[in-house]
């Protein structure tokens, strides 16, 4: 399995929930690099940003690709656990991306077995994380940077 997991892209302030002009390219350049990948599942937080995140590969993919929303109301933890728990039901050669948060990504991809990625500061953007998860579990993880450097 492949899994490529990252923040979503440049946001907005607070309190609106949506992508800055440098957020839609970002997401642009990632639909761009994922499209021929195999991709056919993605995971996303219920916020708008992740959503939106994840527009411009919809748009390329069509009905290639299903979305699959996972709330996070009941707290960071139980959202990390969830997304975790989806994608290892996934099939063994499935190729999935999960779009979270500065609070959810790390977590995230150490569930899925990569260790500790450090954390996402709250400006940084253009960190991507590629697990390259075996059938016995073991994982191997790619740390790279894509598209304009925050």
């Amino acid at each position: 399995m492949i899994v490529v997991v990252l923040r979503h892209a440049d946001r907005t302030p607070d309190p609106v929930d949506d992508l800055t002009a440098a957020g839609q390219e970002r997401a642009k350049l990632l639909a761009r690099m994922l499209s021929e990948s195999g991709v056919s599942v993605a995971f996303r937080s219920d916020a708008v940003r992740t959503l939106k995140t994840l527009e411009p590969l919809q748009q390329r993919l069509g009905n290639a690709l299903t979305i699959k929303k996972i709330g996070a109301q009941q707290g960071v933890d139980e959202h990390v656990r969830a997304t975790v728990q989806a994608v290892k039901s996934l099939p063994p050669q499935a190729v999935a991306v999960v779009v979270g948060h500065s609070d959810t990504a790390v977590g995230i991809v150490e569930g899925l077995g990569g260790g500790n990625v450090g954390t996402i500061g709250a400006n940084e953007f253009d960190k991507l994380f590629v697990l390259i998860i075996d059938q016995a579990g073991a994982a191997t993880l790619l740390k790279l940077r894509y598209g304009a450097a925050t």
